[in-house]
């Protein structure tokens, strides 16, 4: 399978929109305009297709991680994939699994107090 299948595959199966593939190779040190993106996007057979070099997608694996996980330095901070799932339940109206996880965060704040006593 070629880069640019994956990469199309990557994209639709976490529902990312052009601005975050592109904030993503950004994350991994290439700069793309919102052609270029579409452009890797495009069918082989489509006359603006643009091939992606193993170096381009090496890169635009390197920036998803940092994207779906944050930097290493901040380990606080939430996780975009997370994110982005507690905010489809929010708007999905499940509130029984907004509940879980509220009791879950409520579970490791005692854990992280009874640890520290």
């Amino acid at each position: 399978m070629k880069n640019n299948a994956i990469l199309k595959k990557i994209t639709i199966a976490n529902n990312l929109k052009h601005f975050e593939i592109k904030e993503i190779f950004e994350l991994g040190g290439f700069e793309f305009s919102s052609s270029q993106i579409k452009a890797f996007m495009a069918g082989s057979q489509n006359k603006n297709y643009e091939k992606l070099s193993d170096e381009q997608f090496e890169a635009f694996l390197n920036g998803f991680i940092l994207y779906s996980r944050g930097p290493v330095d901040e380990p606080t901070l939430l996780p975009r994939t997370i994110e982005s799932f507690i905010i489809g339940l929010v708007e999905s109206g499940n509130t029984g699994a907004i509940e879980e996880i509220r009791c879950l965060i409520e579970d490791v704040n005692d854990e992280i107090g009874t640890a520290d006593e």
